[in-house]
């Protein structure tokens, strides 16, 4: 269902020459293959859809990729990269938490995941991405606080993530904040 969508989308994007959107679905199309097994990259954005060797980036369709990238990253356990992903000049007007485009809260979503995967990991660089990940965490706050409800299960699943690595004793709170978070996040 997804690729009779995507391909459809695209089809009418290019016959109205938007070859920028049609780039940037194209990624998000090649993500979902990526997702489904039907490449052989989970990181790689080189399959049907698109070959990210072969793209031609705007500041739009860069801001994309980097969701795209960092999505990756995130589901299939490559914190690290997820975490030094390059946030270009040209990305951050598209990036922003306020006023930017709708993938930018799953961007600072997986970042801050992949930050605190990296803090669980490397001891030594610990508050460096825990310092990171708040401020990620304070903004989804702050756009829950300004009633944004699209970011509720975000900063309920980034709560219970900051919750594991502060408070390794009370495993039984921590467990109830990601069952709240999942809670939240199935409603």
């Amino acid at each position: 269902f997804i690729e009779e969508q995507c391909q459809a989308s695209i089809s009418q994007m290019d016959e109205l020459k938007e070859e920028e959107q049609a780039s940037c679905l194209r990624m998000f199309w090649q993500l979902f293959f990526n997702l489904m097994g039907s490449s052989n990259s989970t990181i790689e954005l080189c399959g049907e859809a698109i070959n990210e060797q072969e793209v031609v980036f705007t500041d739009a369709s860069h801001a994309a990729f980097v969701v795209v990238k960092i999505i990756a990253s995130s589901l299939s356990g490559r914190y690290e990269l997820g975490a030094h992903l390059n946030i270009e000049k040209g990305d951050k007007q598209y990036l922003m938490i306020k006023g930017g485009i709708n993938p930018a809260f799953m961007f600072w979503f997986h970042r801050s995941l992949c930050l605190y995967a990296m803090a669980r990991k490397n001891k030594k660089k610990r508050r460096h991405y825990m310092a990171q990940a708040k401020l990620i965490h304070k903004e989804f706050t702050k756009s829950l606080k300004n009633k944004n409800p699209n970011v509720l299960h975000y900063v309920i699943l980034l709560k219970a993530e900051q919750a594991a690595l502060k408070r390794k004793r009370d495993q039984e709170n921590v467990r109830k904040l990601y069952n709240d978070a999942i809670t939240t996040a199935a409603r």
